[in-house]
């Protein structure tokens, strides 16, 4: 029962997060104006909290699933894959941390931030949103037992 709640848990914050990178990166074209920033900064919080589910509901899953990690011995190629990926996943959501604090302060201060700042938030939302569903990918090919050579 308790696995089923995590898968599920799992599968609701992966999709909230997927709508919320994109949203993020779509709300930071030009031009851009003091609403599009604050719906941008809304899917940032959308973002965050999927995130933080997603991580806790898939160490869960990771809990029941710990003998799928691990083959004859050595671990499975695609699951170390995976952990490379979300690996990569956070020190890119570590990177963006401050980029979202900078546009933060700038619309309290009823300014908004400079192109340059916009542009590299925007990359590192589509960066971050590819690498998202490279992890589905990879997650799905593990499920189905593709490409576990014993």
């Amino acid at each position: 029962m308790l696995q089923w709640l995590f898968a599920t848990l799992h599968l609701l914050a992966l999709g909230c997060g997927l709508g919320a990178l994109a949203a993020r990166g779509r709300n930071l074209a030009p031009p851009l104006d003091a609403p599009a920033l604050t719906r941008c900064l809304r899917a940032d919080n959308w973002w965050r909290h999927s995130l933080l589910l997603w991580l806790c509901s898939g160490t869960g899953l990771a809990y029941y699933h710990a003998a799928l990690l691990w083959q004859q011995g050595r671990p499975v190629p695609l699951a170390m894959a995976k952990l490379l990926g979300i690996v990569l996943l956070l020190l890119l959501e570590w990177r963006t941390r401050p980029l979202i604090s900078q546009c933060r302060q700038r619309l309290e201060r009823g300014r908004l931030p400079a192109d340059e700042l916009c542009r590299q938030l925007a990359r590192h939302s589509r960066r971050q949103l590819l690498l998202l569903l490279l992890l589905v990918l990879l997650s799905s090919a593990w499920q189905t037992g593709a490409f576990n050579t014993p």
